[in-house]
């Protein structure tokens, strides 16, 4: 690492440092001024050197979860390392000031943490979007291997800025793919070539895509590069296998990378169940207005019905009925049968694409398809336990043949179809078949608490930005 690259980490980690603090003070001065001035035991003061523990010990735990780093790639786990931080300072901020017999109020703590932890969030994101986008907080990755693994990793690169990592490009020992491009980056150079591109363009880290590298290749590679950059990582390729719950460990110099099922754990599936009750009525309560409107459009405009209620496909592959708002002309099944007619269009059903402009909406359908309102009504679903919030989707007899053969149907709808899934916050309609298939499995293999949290939490973008929805 240059002497200057040092210099600029130096600085930015001071000033994310400073952020961070400042955000935190402010936020215990604001709830402590608002509970003092409220309050008659005057319980909402904080002494200087009591404010000055609470600051260190932010900053403390904030360092220890690597969160001056500068590490996560992703959004979600900025936001998890975050979460965890606070709960911890909030233990150790109580535990302080029940030894030390102060009368500061705990309401005083817990809500400056809920103010501090979204600000933090939200500082952070601009943070890092702000100086990527400066060409300041940028760290260079040239990709070897520019085969599918290297392709996938060069796309989860470009659409997650948050990462601020750039792919400067490929090495690859295919002559074919030579000076071609890869997920929009060109391929520079055989693996040889390493030192001649490193020397021409400026380089950080190295990702290792080759899923099929012998032992002996990949010591050439590591050997060739270690050197030089100040990171080496290798992509195995288990895409869609093993995310958020892996865990690598050394057994005597042998890396092994283990998963676990989290929804055969009972208790796992009782935590998931309250979630789904506790939020669906919450989720009825909050849109029970929006939901009172579009009912009234619906049948304002053509007098129709106003639920669309289809039997579908869910958990254990029984079937039930789902309910979502009527978003198409009531002779809908007779316009079905002439789109039909024509072989591309149902090509492309069969495929899983759907027309982006159905001439079977209504005007309010095609408004509640594209922001996804047609599906609140399956906040029911999940109240009557047909349903989660978050799953594989449940689907006609028809999508489900079309989707799954019988062995890989039963091995989805192990689990409750949700109201959304991985693969609606990963594209919606735009995403093929073949993906939604490897997405589910993902989701099931791979469920956690917090996955869930995240699905949620991307549905709310997904909807904001409409990509996919049609």
């Amino acid at each position: 690492m240059t002497n200057s690259l040092k210099l600029s980490k130096i600085l930015l980690t001071a000033l994310q440092i400073l952020v961070d603090a400042f955000l935190y003070v402010s936020s215990f001065l604001f709830v402590a001024w608002l509970w003092y001035s409220g309050s008659k035991s005057g319980t909402g003061k904080i002494e200087f050197e009591v404010m000055a523990f609470f600051t260190g010990t932010m900053l403390a735990v904030f360092y220890f979860n690597s969160l001056y780093d500068f590490r996560s790639w992703l959004f979600w786990d900025e936001m998890k390392a975050i979460l965890k931080s606070s709960a911890l300072i909030l233990l150790v901020v109580v535990l302080y000031l029940y030894t030390q017999h102060l009368d500061t109020s705990r309401f005083t703590l817990a809500a400056a943490l809920l103010i501090f932890t979204p600000l933090c969030l939200i500082a952070r994101y601009i943070f890092r979007r702000g100086f990527f986008a400066a060409g300041i907080l940028v760290t260079n990755i040239l990709i070897i291997g520019a085969g599918r693994t290297g392709e996938i990793f060069a796309q989860e690169i470009a659409e997650h800025p948050f990462t601020t990592c750039k792919v400067v490009g490929f090495l690859d020992d295919d002559d074919k793919k030579l000076n071609t491009q890869v997920a929009g980056y060109k391929v520079l150079g055989k693996l040889n070539d390493f030192e001649k591109i490193y020397n021409e363009i400026k380089i950080d880290e190295v990702a290792v895509a080759i899923s099929t590298a012998s032992r002996e290749l990949l010591t050439h590679i590591l050997d060739m590069v270690e050197f030089h950059v100040r990171q080496v990582h290798y992509i195995p390729d288990m895409y869609m296998l093993t995310t958020f719950s892996a865990q690598i460990r050394d057994v005597d110099g042998m890396p092994v990378i283990s998963a676990s099922q989290g929804l055969l754990n009972p208790f796992n599936r009782f935590i998931k169940s309250i979630m789904d009750y506790v939020g669906a009525v919450i989720g009825i309560i909050v849109f029970s207005p929006l939901m009172l409107w579009v009912a009234y459009k619906i049948h304002k405009e053509d007098g129709g019905p106003v639920m669309f209620i289809q039997k579908r496909i869910g958990w254990q592959t029984k079937y039930f009925m789902t309910y979502k708002f009527r978003s198409m002309h009531v002779n809908a099944d007779e316009e079905t049968k002439k789109l039909f007619q024509d072989p591309e269009i149902k090509k492309a059903y069969e495929e899983g694409i759907k027309l982006k402009d159905d001439p079977r909406w209504t005007k309010i359908g095609a408004f509640i398809r594209r922001t996804s309102i047609d599906e609140l009504p399956q906040l029911f679903n999940v109240l009557k336990g047909e349903m989660s919030l978050v799953g594989p989707r449940p689907l006609p007899k028809s999508d489900f043949d079309l989707l799954y053969d019988e062995y890989l149907g039963k091995k989805i709808y192990t689990v409750k179809p949700g109201l959304t899934g991985f693969w609606q916050v990963s594209g919606r309609s735009d995403v093929d078949r073949e993906t939604r298939r490897m997405m589910n499995l993902y989701y099931i293999r791979n469920w956690s608490v917090w996955l869930d949290i995240v699905i949620l939490m991307r549905t709310v973008q997904a909807v904001i930005t409409g990509k996919g929805a049609y």
